[in-house]
């Protein structure tokens, strides 16, 4: 019988009492900003009551993007399993950027503590990681950090499980702390909450005694490989479906596949992967080599080919003569100034690209560019002004004089923007809305160009600053999509080229 599977999972004694909360954030090493406190203090902070209703069904644990995220799968798995109360703590999350100052670190870390110390007695904590934060000047693994500093306070009898991002550099100290690891299984991300799902049935399993959980750990000499790495599409599909394949297994509980992000400074900076069993460890052992051959066979496999910028803008001009480029706009992926996987996204040289040859293009495209933004803030709507584009401040990005009419504002949860219509050359045929951000720019979600008087339908290209997690909510909008190469903090080659 797959106990994993008991209804009710019963425990007949009181109730089990278990804590939740969340410290997330993904740094970029070569960012010319340092992430701040401030940082966390946006819309996706929660803490006490207010994390406890927002990781109900009928509440919105990050507002905007997704209802239902790890803290909301682990606290349904909870109220399934019954006879366990959840003891919400806070939720701490920022967009990817520069390293952590240590001072932030710290504060943020130290709420959480006090929080757990002041939770009364507990059998167990759950905490949504992202397994790729780095603090200024702290030396070790801050996930790490994290898990000896919370297992202080605990005590030796609590357990601890934690979830984390599928680009998490695990390390053993991490893994050896928990009694519980999920990994995300999704590339793009749409299964948060479903891991916190999986990671609070295993842990309430373990409390009552209906599994023993034993693990394998294996830590590759990779960084980069598996081609798009996609999970549903080749060359990973394979893997993943391998890691499905063994959990149908009754005596397997988990397994996890950890494809790193590359941009952090991290020394063992690799591939992992992970195997729990119950209280089997010689077949977490042979399953977790495995899966790590599986995932080493991949190493070779190259990314999709980059397109330099004037050639990307002539591929799209041949797509949108496609069906695929007929049925909606086609997506131009910034890669070298990604904002989910901490870059600025203040890259300049695609506007300037497009200035100089793509004029026949219907274009949008997002800069992070503070001073600009107060520069702009208070000009009339619809009058036309002489500026300088000059991105992230620190950022080195060539500097773009221009004449454009501020045609829109709006404040999002990441600040203020400004929409500006570029005026192009004499003869031009197409148009470039360059949306203009205090904060990370960020349209992951069509509504970034909807609130400035964009259609992103009538667009002939979409310049993102993701990799993948926008292609979750343009599914149905776009379906082309091409990487081009320019220079910032995302750049591949920086990372082949680091010792």
């Amino acid at each position: 019988m797959d106990r994993r599977n008991t209804p009710s999972l019963c425990h007949l004694g009181r109730p089990l009492r278990i804590a939740y909360g969340r410290f997330f954030h993904e740094a970029n090493t070569y960012s010319p900003q340092v992430t701040d406190r401030a940082a966390f203090d946006n819309a996706f902070f929660l803490e006490g009551d207010s994390l406890a209703r927002a990781t109900g069904l009928r509440g919105a644990e990050l507002p905007g993007y997704l209802p239902h995220a790890e803290l909301t799968g682990f606290v349904q798995a909870a109220r399934l399993a019954g006879n366990v109360e959840t003891v919400p703590l806070a939720s701490y999350l920022a967009v990817p950027s520069g390293p952590l100052e240590r001072s932030a670190f710290e504060e943020i870390l130290s709420d959480l503590l006090q929080r757990l110390a002041h939770a009364g007695t507990l059998d167990a904590v759950y905490l949504a990681l992202h397994g790729s934060m780095e603090v200024v000047g702290l030396g070790e693994a801050p996930e790490a950090v994290i898990l000896r500093r919370v297992r202080e306070v605990l005590g030796p009898r609590p357990r601890l499980a934690a979830s984390f991002d599928l680009h998490a550099n695990l390390s053993q100290s991490i893994v050896d702390a928990l009694d519980v690891l999920y990994a995300y299984r999704t590339n793009p991300h749409w299964d948060l909450g479903p891991t916190g799902f999986r990671a609070g049935r295993q842990l309430i399993d373990t409390l009552r005694g209906m599994v023993t959980p034993t693990h394998a750990f294996r830590k590759l000499p990779m960084v980069l490989g598996g081609g798009n790495t996609i999970s549903f599409l080749p060359p990973m599909r394979e893997v993943f479906r391998a890691m499905r394949r063994m959990e149908r297994d009754p005596r397997v509980l988990s397994a996890s596949l950890c494809m790193v992000h590359p941009y952090t400074g991290a020394e063992d900076l690799g591939w992992s992967v992970y195997v729990a069993t119950d209280g089997n460890p010689a077949l977490a052992q042979r399953l977790v080599e495995e899966l790590a051959d599986l995932a080493w066979a991949k190493r070779t496999v190259e990314m999709p080919t980059m397109y330099g910028a004037e050639d990307a803008i002539a591929t799209a001009r041949e797509l949108r003569r496609s069906l695929a480029g007929r049925l909606g706009p086609v997506t131009l992926i910034d890669v070298d100034d990604i904002v989910s996987a901490g870059a600025p996204g203040g890259n300049t040289n695609l506007v300037r690209a497009l200035i100089a040859h793509g004029t026949d293009l219907r274009a949008y495209v997002p800069v992070h560019d503070p001073l600009l933004v107060a520069t702009t803030w208070d000009h009339a709507i619809g009058s036309t002004h002489d500026l300088v584009l000059r991105g992230t401040p620190g950022y080195g990005m060539p500097e773009l004089p221009v004449r454009a009419t501020v045609a829109a504002r709006a404040t999002s949860e990441f600040g203020r923007k400004v929409r500006l219509d570029i005026a192009l050359p004499e003869g031009a045929t197409g148009a470039l809305h360059c949306v203009i951000t205090e904060g990370p720019p960020l349209p992951l979600h069509p509504r970034f160009w909807r609130e400035l008087g964009l259609d992103p339908r009538r667009a002939d290209v979409l310049v993102q600053k993701s990799f993948f997690h926008y292609r979750i909510f343009y599914a149905a909008l776009s379906f082309a999509h091409v990487p081009v190469t320019s220079h910032g903090a995302t750049s591949f080659r920086r990372v082949r080229e680091r010792s």
